[in-house]
């Protein structure tokens, strides 16, 4: 065995080494089964002969605690006080307070009660006393303090140490450290050997592990059989917030340490942690609102993942213990100074529940110890002088009442103690022989439909004596044992400590309920251990499930089809599934069309399927739902669809030309536009052309035919009207002599000599009346003259439109079907026209 050293002469803690094991004594000749079953059960016996005795420490208890020496003091002391085993009182050790060279801090004691260890912050290392066993007088071992190696050759020793735990078998120690190398890095937790095989006792490293969550090791604990170390866990050395505790399996032979799982991992970060003493329950406080909660520890890896209770304290905690019997947990109340809230714990559950306070009590982590061998608590008071308080356990209600004669003095009058706080003691181990153990507990609870098989459920046969459990036979009895089946891994013999596993299913052939039981016949206590199974028999139901959830179609362009997607239809019930039908519904369900061959009865375990196409209508994101109805739960259920559509085409102005003119009223504007038809499309579009102004009109072609991706040109023609297409003036002309209508003439003539001659014999008043009666006969004769001309005469013309200066928009609608016959949503184009 080696040592090195470290910093001011500071012996470095080393790997041990592994030694081979000795040939096995017996001769290699083969017995029979039931003879090595006996010889196994007579070793065991003696080896729990053996184990009990190593396990059992001296009648004699001492409490230590550590303190500085003076105010800011580079050096403490450890005070010393033996307990009277009746009434739980302190008496002070001869010599007491001891004298440490360092700083002191947390500390803790060995399982066999051997020595003391005091964890120093600062220096960063572990200060070693041994303890005299009938004195409790402490002398420090000539190698101490020790410090933890490196965990590689290239790195620095860890730092920051937070926390310190030794375990039952008193032959190994963790410490936790914030920083695994130096003052940086992630937490670590080191595993030391504690070798009494030299001169003198040294601690020698094992190994140095990362916890594996990232967070800080804040408190270590070990269970009462030395089995697992539990990482109560706190913000990390990042930051981060951690909580919960990682559970560590302890190899009994070399102190290496295996990751099992989480105990209680709900809290945000941690606080504080405690295992009741016969580990069955795990506690944890923590998190943004200072929560507790309580979980059930297996006892076949020492996990807790099922925590029956998590409710809120109401207050900030300083610190947790549960008292020697597990039956209540006391919990330090920041918010009122000198207060406690006491905890009844059921016994079956672990649940907490509040029966009361304590006044006149500080509980503190690493300052308050409650002791393992009797009903007493001890906690240190910062107070000048120090001293410790000593009370006692009501063990009907829980309440604590200070002993008589506490505090207790520790011999200095300087600062308040303590700095950490340790009591001896192992107590025997409560469960001699055989003792077995069926986990999870509680009443196992089935479900199946009729005619099949439920899911299987394991449970384990643990045994949590300290000889062979052996295993006579597993079975189910019960009225209706014929309705489960179980297989199991175990064998003739379980040694202590050691699980099996038995594998339960639950096959109902009817409708109903069921009751059987688990039944393990062995030597331990109480056989046969039983379980409770209870199975519910359902009628057979269909379940429907798509695979996949969604279809994922390819992006397609407006007014093609997509390739069909395939949406298979699960039944993954028990009961045959009628479709009675499929739909579509939604934002856009006319953008998707299905065909399916839905149409029988699916049987469970079977599909259908559903061919679904993307034909979308317009551009952009579309979606859908397609809508099963059926006859199971949840009709009709839906699968979401969504997909995403190019435009079926692209408008623009050719290169060279503009969506704007600027003409002169009469002149005429062009737009040489191009259609460019987007992948895959072809068709016909359709145009036409509204929004001219007044005496303008336009003009586009009818349609135009894409295909191929290739760019199609068309021109909008928009004429205007103005001077430049006024119609010349006409000069006067006179009809041609044919046109003159001559009968109507030679008539007036005629009319006008015979009214002259008249006249002319016509005399006095007669002559008056003729030349009346021969202005009307003339004027008679033009009118006729006139009208004989029809519809000859003469009419003005309107004056010609002229298109008014201004903007106007032109806009050409376009129009298209997509393949199954439904117009296309297509934007139109707008063309800006302005007359000067």
């Amino acid at each position: 065995m080696s040592r090195s050293t470290h910093g001011q002469g500071r012996p470095m803690a080393t790997r041990i080494e592994t030694f081979p094991l000795a040939h096995f004594p017996f001769p290699p000749r083969i017995l029979h089964p039931s003879a090595i079953v006996r010889l196994l059960l007579l070793l065991s016996i003696c080896l729990s002969v053996a184990s009990l005795a190593s396990a059992q420490t001296s009648g004699q208890q001492y409490v230590y605690g550590s303190a500085s020496a003076a105010a800011n003091s580079p050096t403490s002391v450890v005070a010393a006080f033996s307990k009277t085993s009746q009434t739980g009182a302190l008496t002070p050790v001869p010599g007491s307070p001891f004298s440490d060279r360092l700083e002191g801090g947390l500390m803790a004691i060995d399982g066999q009660g051997k020595f003391l260890f005091v964890l120093n912050p600062v220096s960063d290392d572990i200060s070693m006393f041994q303890i005299d066993q009938t004195s409790g007088v402490l002398s420090e071992v000539p190698a101490s303090p020790f410090a933890v190696p490196p965990a590689f050759s290239s790195g620095s020793p860890p730092s920051n140490p937070l926390s310190i735990a030794a375990e039952r078998s008193g032959k190994f120690l963790f410490v936790g450290y914030l920083f695994e190398s130096g003052s940086q890095g992630p937490s670590s937790v080191a595993s030391l050997a504690i070798d009494t095989s030299g001169p003198s006792p040294v601690l020698v490293t094992v190994e140095s592990i990362l916890t594996n969550t990232g967070g800080s090791p804040r408190k270590l604990l070990t269970d009462s059989k030395g089995l697992h170390l539990y990482v109560g866990l706190g913000v990390s050395s990042s930051g981060m917030l951690v909580g919960g505790a990682e559970v560590y399996s302890i190899d009994a032979s070399t102190g290496n340490l295996s990751y099992q799982g989480m105990a209680g991992s709900s809290l945000s970060f941690g606080i504080d942690y405690a295992i009741d003493p016969q580990d069955r329950f795990f506690f944890a406080t923590g998190g943004t609102a200072d929560f507790l909660q309580s979980c059930i520890i297996s006892p076949v890896d020492g996990t807790a993942n099922t925590c029956p209770s998590f409710f809120d304290l109401f207050f900030s905690n300083t610190g947790m213990l549960v008292e020697n019997s597990g039956h209540f947990l006391y919990i330090g109340d920041g918010d009122t100074s000198g207060s406690v809230a006491v905890y009844s714990v059921d016994q079956t559950t672990g649940t907490p529940t509040q029966v009361g306070s304590a006044t006149g009590i500080t509980l503190a982590q690493g300052r308050s110890v409650a002791d393992p061998m009797g009903p007493y608590i001890y906690s240190a008071d910062q107070t000048t002088p120090p001293v410790v308080h000593a009370f006692q356990v009501d063990p009907q209600t829980g309440n604590l009442t200070e002993m008589s004669g506490s505090p207790f003095g520790i011999g200095i009058t300087s600062v308040g103690c303590c700095q950490g706080l340790a009591i001896s003691g192992n107590p025997v181990q409560a469960i001699s022989g055989p003792a077995a153990t069926m986990f999870p507990s509680s009443a196992a609870t089935f479900t199946a439909t009729a005619g099949t098989i439920s899911s299987t459920q394991i449970f384990s046969i643990v045994n949590q004596g300290n000889q062979l459990l052996a295993i006579n036979s597993i079975l189910l009895a019960g009225t209706d044992a014929s309705s489960f089946s179980q297989s199991n891994t175990c064998l003739a013999t379980l040694a202590p400590n050691a699980h099996c596993s038995v594998s339960i299913t639950f096959n109902p052939a009817s409708v109903g309920t069921f009751a059987a039981n688990l039944q393990v016949a062995d030597n331990a206590p109480g056989s046969p251990q039983t379980l409770l199974l209870n199975g519910t028999g359902t009628a057979p139901v269909p379940t429907v499930t798509f695979s996949p959830t969604a279809p994922a179609f390819p992006a397609s362009t407006q007014g093609t089809s997509s390739a069909p997607q395939t949406l298979t239809l699960i039944n993954s019930g028990s009961g045959p599934l009628h479709v009675s039908g499929v739909s579509l519904a939604g934002p856009n369900p006319s953008d998707f069309s299905f065909t399916n061959n839905c149409t029988a009865p699916v049987a469970p375990a079977s599909n259908c399927t559903i061919a679904i196409v993307f034909s979308p209508l317009a551009p952009g994101q579309r979606t859908a739902n397609l809508l099963v109805s059926d006859d199971a739960s949840g009709s009709p259920q839906a699968a979401s669809l969504s997909a995403t559509a190019n435009p079926a085409f692209a408008v623009a102005a050719v290169a060279g030309s503009s969506t704007t003119a600027s003409v002169t009223a009469g002149q005429t504007a062009q737009y040489q536009m191009q259609l460019t038809p987007g992948p895959g499309y072809s068709g016909t579009v359709s145009l036409t052309c509204s929004g001219a102004p007044l005496g303008a009109m336009c003009h586009v072609p009818a349609s135009v035919s894409l295909a191929n991706g290739t760019a199609t040109p068309f021109t909008v023609t928009v004429t205007t009207s103005g001077p430049a297409t006024l119609p010349p003036s006409t000069p006067m002309r006179f009809p041609p002599f044919s046109q003159v209508p001559l009968v109507p003439l030679l008539a007036l003539a005629l009319l006008s000599l015979i009214a002259f001659r008249a006249f002319q014999t016509a005399a006095g008043r007669n002559r008056f009346a003729m030349s009346g009666i021969l202005a009307a006969a003339i004027f008679s004769a033009t009118l006729g003259i006139a009208g004989c001309g029809g519809g000859s005469a003469a009419v003005a013309p309107p004056p010609p439109l002229i298109t008014p200066p201004g903007t106007s928009t032109i806009t050409v609608t376009m129009s298209a079907m997509s393949p199954s016959g439904q117009p296309l949503q297509l934007q139109p184009l707008q063309l800006t026209l302005t007359v000067k």
